[in-house]
Order: structure tokens, then C-alpha cells, then sequence
């Protein structure tokens, strides 16, 4: 028989004194959600407009804006790079959502700035950015292939659509996403490309700046995956949509847009069809701009059908508690980074393999260690959101800096955006 000592009468006595608690669906004005959609209309207008004008890669600038500037663009060999243009809307969108937090005092902890956090995640955007323009750009990882196999079966065949036409761009915007959801998708269900896309979700925090959370690697492989559709789409309309598509999943990375009419949540990727998307739990909602490709292909998990538990058991139940606003998500990774250092964040998850490899695995192991990736088993199957208790762990990484210490990384942080900006628009920009 174990004995139990006077301090475990005292650790329970403690435990039956604290309150219970009930976690409850976290609530956002309204209001607060109509400034997040115009900031996001806002920027796709701004970006949609001055690309053709002032930031084009691989030719000339138009002198009109919008589709008229981009098949201008597109004629002369070149397309307008939406991305770099989105860039300073970016910032802006993330500095009003942290105003938004501090006049709502926003509930959820996950949905919160922490300085470490968002300088890591904007560093991996940058440098993201810096890799994609001084070594994947030049190297014509992008362009080439997709052009070569443009040439050899579409202007070969006379399958070519034309730049003209607006249905063109519809048609390579659409399809874009296609490529990109079986991109993201093997990104989960293959290890070796889930060590290049783990890094965007090895944040407990789920903001904007989590949106620039990229990888170094995952350019190198994701050209592939668009190959289809050089038989019938132009390369500069290939690329502009690809970038679109890519600017269009900025904003779904929020805790402050909360369930929008059903039409919109039944079609398009939302904020709350991504934020199961990055539970550290499931491997679900791989879509960028459309979540239809999900229901499509079995791979669609709504968060309402958590956040309809906790309202049915809220009604159920007769005892008093002290209720606590919390997401039904636990964001993150299985594997919690224990630093905010960029090149280890990046490069954390090869370690499986790599181990494999150094341990002198058989070839059979150092495959399945290459191959079977944490969404291998789940992206495809049926599963349920466990709702998490009120209490769970949901932050698991702190910093403990001081005051003059987050002061100079964050000086050091903004020089090194402005750098890496600029150096941005010295390839693309208007000069």
C-alpha cells in the first residue's frame, strides 16, 4: 500500500479550493472584424494596382495599373510581383491588428503578440523573401522548367490561352490553388517536405505576423507542383497569379475574424478554416485561397463543430465555474522549438532524418523517416477536434529577456526589414 504523506493532503486540499474553469467560445466585436476585411480589400486593391506599375520582375513597367498594366506586363515577357508590392500593407495590417488587441484586449493568449515570437516570425519572412530573390531567382527555379514545358506542349500544340483574356487569369488563379493545396498537402503527409513547411507552423501564436513565418526550403520544391498548368497558361500569368494566391492567405492567419456569412466559410479559405489548419493536433484545411479543394478531396475539419460542443455543454451544465474566452485550437507543433533562433527553427525538423541516417538505420527506416510525415495518417481520414480544456498549456515557449535587451531587437529588427526591403525593390521596384 502507498503511503501518502501530509503533503498530498495538502496538494489536494489546494486543487478542491481552485475554482473550476469553462472555457467558453472567444467573441469578437463585430465592428473589429470589418476593419480586418477592409484592411485585406484594401490591400489587394493597392497591390492589384501598383504592381504592373512599379514592381515587375523580368522586364519593363506598365504605365496603366490593374489587369490592363498586367497584361501589358505579361505581353513584354514579364509580370508584376503582387507579393513585394503587398509588403507594406502587410506591416500596416499588422500594426493595426496589435492597436486592435490593445483597445479589445483581445482574450485569446494565442492570438497575442509576443515581441520574440513575431520577430522570429517576420525574420523568417525576410529572409524567405532574400533567398527567393538572391538564389532561387537566379538560379530560374521558378521560370525555367515551367516555361520549357510550355514551349515543348502549349505553343508546340497551340494550347496556349491567351494573355488577353480575363478568364485566362480567372482559369491560372483557380488552378494555382489546385496545385497548391497538393502542395501543401504532401508538405504534411511527406516528411522530407514537411521538414522544409514545418517552420510556418512552429509558433504557438497564430497572428499575422505568423502569416511571414516561410520557410527556406519549401521554393525549392514547390515549382514542381505548378507544372500542369504550362500546358495551357503563359508563364507571366502563371507567376502573377501564383503570386496572388500567395497574398491572398495573409489575412486568414487571425484570431480577431471570427465565423463569416456561410456562403463565404463554405467557399473560401477564412480564418477560421486555417486556424484548424494549424492545431498541432490535426492535419486538415490545406487550401490557400478555395476550401472547397478540401471538401473536395476529404480533407475538410470545421472548427464549428468544436466550438458547437462547448456552446451544448455550456447549456447542459448546472455548476458555477469561472468561464475563460480561449481558442479550441492548440497552434504549434508536436516537436516545440526551444529557441527563436532563426537557422535552428529552420532546420529543427530535419533532425528525424538526418538522425536515421547517422545512426545507421537500414534503407527501409531512413525511408519511412523521409517519407511518413505527421499528416501521413490524418490529412485524408475522418477526425474529430477534441476540445481542449480551459486550462490546457497553450503557450509553451516564453522569453525571458530583459527590457534594454527586446528594446535592441527590436531597433535591429526593424533596420534589418528595411534592409531586406529594399533589397526587394532594388530587383523589382520602380527605379
Amino acid at each position: 500500500m502507498k503511503m501518502r504523506s501530509s503533503n498530498d493532503d495538502k496538494s489536494k486540499g489546494a486543487k478542491e479550493d481552485q475554482p473550476h474553469h469553462v472555457l467558453v467560445p472567444v467573441e469578437v466585436p463585430t465592428w473589429i472584424s470589418f476593419v480586418m476585411i477592409a484592411m485585406v480589400l484594401g490591400t489587394y486593391w493597392v497591390s492589384f494596382k501598383i504592381a504592373p506599375l512599379a514592381f515587375v520582375d523580368l522586364g519593363e513597367k506598365s504605365e496603366m495599373g490593374g489587369f490592363e498594366g498586367a497584361v501589358d506586363v505579361a505581353r513584354r515577357g514579364a509580370f508584376p510581383t503582387y507579393i513585394t508590392a503587398a509588403i507594406p500593407c502587410f506591416l500596416i495590417m499588422i500594426a493595426v491588428e496589435i492597436l486592435l488587441m490593445l483597445i479589445y484586449t483581445l482574450p485569446s493568449a494565442a492570438g497575442k503578440y509576443v515581441l520574440a515570437d513575431a520577430w522570429s516570425s517576420l525574420t523568417a519572412g525576410v529572409v524567405q523573401q532574400l533567398v527567393a530573390t538572391l538564389v532561387l531567382k537566379p538560379a530560374l527555379i521558378n521560370t525555367l522548367p515551367y516555361e520549357m514545358v510550355h514551349q515543348a506542349v502549349a505553343v508546340k500544340y497551340g494550347l496556349a490561352l491567351p494573355i488577353e483574356s480575363i478568364w485566362t487569369w480567372l482559369g491560372a488563379l483557380v488552378l494555382c490553388d489546385v496545385s497548391y493545396y497538393w502542395l501543401h498537402r504532401f508538405a504534411h503527409e511527406i516528411n522530407i517536405l514537411w521538414a522544409g513547411h514545418s517552420v510556418h507552423h512552429s509558433s504557438d501564436h497564430y497572428n499575422l505576423s505568423t502569416a511571414l513565418r516561410q520557410s527556406w526550403f519549401q521554393g525549392v520544391a514547390a515549382p514542381l507542383y505548378y507544372l500542369p498548368l504550362a500546358v495551357c497558361f503563359p508563364t507571366p500569368v502563371y507567376m502573377a497569379m501564383n503570386q496572388a494566391n500567395i497574398v491572398s492567405q495573409f489575412w486568414i492567419h487571425t484570431c480577431l475574424v471570427r465565423r463569416l456569412p456561410a456562403p463565404v466559410e463554405w467557399i473560401l479559405m477564412t480564418p477560421s478554416h486555417h486556424r484548424v489548419h494549424h492545431d498541432r493536433r490535426v492535419h486538415k484545411n490545406f487550401g490557400g485561397m478555395f476550401i472547397i479543394w478540401d471538401r473536395m478531396f476529404g480533407s475538410f475539419l470545421d472548427e464549428e463543430d468544436a466550438v458547437s460542443v462547448i456552446r451544448e455543454n455550456l447549456s447542459k451544465s448546472t455548476s458555477e465555474g469561472v468561464q475563460v474566452q480561449e481558442e479550441v485550437l492548440l497552434f504549434g507543433t508536436r516537436q516545440n522549438p526551444t529557441t527563436w533562433t532563426e537557422a535552428v527553427t529552420q532546420t529543427m525538423f530535419w533532425q528525424p532524418i538526418v538522425s536515421s541516417i547517422q545512426k545507421g538505420a537500414s534503407f527501409r527506416d531512413v525511408v519511412r523517416a523521409s517519407l511518413i510525415g505527421p499528416g501521413y495518417s490524418t490529412a485524408g481520414s475522418k477526425r474529430t477536434l477534441v476540445v481542449p480544456s480551459a486550462t490546457s498549456t497553450r503557450i509553451r515557449a516564453t522569453c525571458n529577456l530583459h527590457g534594454g535587451g527586446k528594446v535592441y531587437v527590436f531597433f535591429h529588427f526593424l533596420l534589418a526589414v528595411v534592409v531586406g526591403f529594399l533589397v526587394l525593390i532594388a530587383k523589382d521596384g520602380p527605379w
